[in-house]
């Protein structure tokens, strides 16, 4: 097996051992860097300075971060020529962690500007291809970190989500991600520019390619000191409504494939939902506080010209665009409804799940698509009036996106996204394993044995020298 195929619990054994040093490990990372990173454009700096604590638990470990992520003393974009020359004076308070565990940040990985969209490119550094086929998205927006880490260019990349910008490129490149509770992490430095984050969403969390890494990588993001719990078999419930909008075909055929592997397993596995959890409601609620917080980091005036130039793109993404416009109204009376609301339906989710549970989710409507390129661009404001087409029917972009993924964002609730198969072109599914708060390690080790049961892919990249 070539270095870069293990994985970070397999590279660390090897660290530890002496069998490999920390130096040898980071130059062979960054000659394969050299090697592949034009053809998948995922890594936008590199740093070969080993700065962490390499006597640590991680060991000198290379990992990678979004270009969103502030790291002291690296430049940090956030895909945005206006911020092409910001340096943050200090470092992020879970990357600082994870440094001092003896990571090794030997890069940056791409996004779109701020963040803002379901695909990964950006005016600085270009567009990120997904190694599995360069012809198609990486998803994004923490899409560079998905594509490092499925092609072995990274062991592990901490990024972002907000509304689904860890799960869609996990999804779609064919590795994990955890999407931890929320508020269990920091939140600061990860904010374009040094800016307070916002109070709502917006987590950072792990890439990985196996359930095993993305427990290493929690192990050391934060506090997670307490009793070791006894793994319980879980309650598996599992849903692909999608509520009036058309989903996937091959997305379906996935999971009817992936719940008979899980019965013949021993796995009790039902198909239900919710009763008292509305989608409709949720991504209303959502866009409501997203717009408010994302909003009032604008002007009035620009708030205004958004709305009005947005127009039409809400009609076409009734589900999350204009969503977010009725946000940028900036209605303290609306902004608290949807907080009522986000309780409301956390609740709910909470009841469902009870002692054991867990649910899973899609994490798109759409399977991974080829690069698709916006029909307006302002500043990293996209739209996209071109529907992508599912099951022969026309969808909306946005829409498509996020059906699925900002209910769960709204509710605080930690996931694990993890390969469910592959489609028709032989590109990844993912799907979205949503478990109760504060337990993501049973969540974690509930990922690694449903998708043991699972028929498994590897990335051509990863296989390549």
């Amino acid at each position: 097996m070539l270095l870069h195929q293990n994985s970070s619990t397999q590279i660390i054994k090897e660290l530890k051992t002496g069998k490999l040093t920390a130096h040898q490990l980071a130059q062979n990372q960054l000659d394969r860097i050299r090697r592949l990173n034009p053809k998948i454009n995922a890594i936008v700096a590199t740093d070969d300075t080993l700065r962490g604590n390499v006597s640590g638990p991680l060991s000198g470990l290379p990992i990678t971060l979004k270009d969103q992520i502030h790291y002291q003393g690296m430049k940090c974009t956030f895909g945005s020529e206006h911020h092409k020359d910001f340096c943050p004076s200090s470092t992020a308070p879970v990357v600082e962690k994870l440094a001092n565990a003896g990571a090794h940040i030997i890069g940056k990985t791409n996004l779109p500007p701020f963040a803002m969209d379901f695909q990964c490119s950006n005016p600085l550094f270009g567009t990120s291809n997904n190694p599995w086929n360069l012809d198609y998205t990486t998803g994004g927006s923490s899409g560079g970190g998905a594509a490092a880490v499925a092609a072995g260019l990274s062991f592990l990349d901490i990024g972002t989500d907000l509304s689904g910008s860890l799960r869609i490129p996990a999804s779609f490149c064919g590795v994990f991600s955890l999407l931890p509770t929320e508020n269990s992490l920091p939140n600061e430095g990860m904010m374009a520019g040094g800016t307070a984050p916002l109070k709502h969403f917006a987590r950072m969390g792990p890439i990985a390619r196996t359930a095993e890494d993305l427990d290493l990588a929690w192990a050391h993001m934060g506090d997670h000191s307490g009793p070791e719990e006894d793994f319980i078999m879980p309650d598996v419930f599992w849903s692909v409504d999608g509520a009036g909008i058309e989903v996937c075909a091959e997305i379906t055929h996935s999971f009817a494939t992936a719940t008979h592997a899980w019965e013949a397993a021993g796995f009790h596995i039902r198909q239900q939902q919710p009763e008292n959890f509305d989608f409709r409601r949720a991504r209303r609620a959502f866009g409501e506080i997203m717009g408010f917080e994302t909003g009032a980091l604008m002007p009035a005036p620009i708030r205004l010209i958004a709305r009005i130039f947005g127009r039409a793109s809400a009609r076409r993404s009734p589900e999350f665009i204009a969503n977010v416009m009725l946000g940028y109204r900036h209605s303290q009376k609306h902004y608290d409804a949807a907080r009522v609301e986000k309780r409301i339906l956390s609740a709910a989710v909470d009841a469902f799940l009870g002692d054991n549970g867990v649910w899973v989710l899609p994490v798109t409507a759409s399977s991974v698509f080829k690069h698709m390129l916006p029909t307006s661009d302002r500043n990293g404001v996209r739209d996209y009036a071109n529907p992508l087409y599912i099951n022969g029917q026309p969808a909306n972009y946005f829409d498509a996106m996020t059906l699925f993924v900002t209910p769960i964002s709204l509710t605080g609730h930690p996931v694990v996204t993890f390969p469910l198969g592959l489609d028709g072109n032989g590109l990844p599914i993912g799907v979205q394993l949503i478990g109760k708060k504060g337990r993501e390690k049973h969540l974690i080790q509930t990922a690694k044995l449903l998708h043991s049961c699972l028929d498994k892919g590897d990335c051509p990249m990863l296989m390549t020298e």
